[in-house]
């Protein structure tokens, strides 16, 4: 998927980054990422491999919110909240970018793709 953000005067398109960042390929991460509008489908990511969705925000209520189910061997996060207009559109205002990272110890956040925090 392009990683640029189409033109946007009005600061309303977001994207949403789901990278494999563990150590090995001995499994692939699998995701499945949804919103109440809509199914993003299935995904088998391998190292360094990102999925990523573009999407704007919606002007009328309920506000904009996705999810990915994370799965990597006996790993299972559920219902990972990766938007939440509420509550991660400050952290990702400022580049438009929220980046979501598996790890081998765990899940990380960024909005930039440098500087991660768990």
């Amino acid at each position: 998927a392009n990683s640029s953000l189409k033109f946007d005067p009005l600061g309303n398109l977001y994207r949403v980054h789901v990278i494999n960042g563990f150590s090995s390929n001995d499994q692939p991460l699998l995701i499945h990422c949804w919103s109440s509008d809509d199914d993003l489908g299935h995904h088998s990511l391998y190292i360094g491999e990102d999925f990523n969705f573009h999407f704007g925000l919606r002007i009328i209520p309920p506000s904009t919110h996705f999810w990915c189910d994370m799965n990597r061997g006996r790993k299972y996060i559920p219902q990972v909240s990766v938007f939440e207009e509420d509550e991660v559109l400050h952290l990702c205002s400022h580049t438009q970018q929220c980046y979501w990272r598996g790890q081998d110890n765990g899940l990380y956040f960024s909005n930039d793709n440098s500087s991660y925090f768990k």
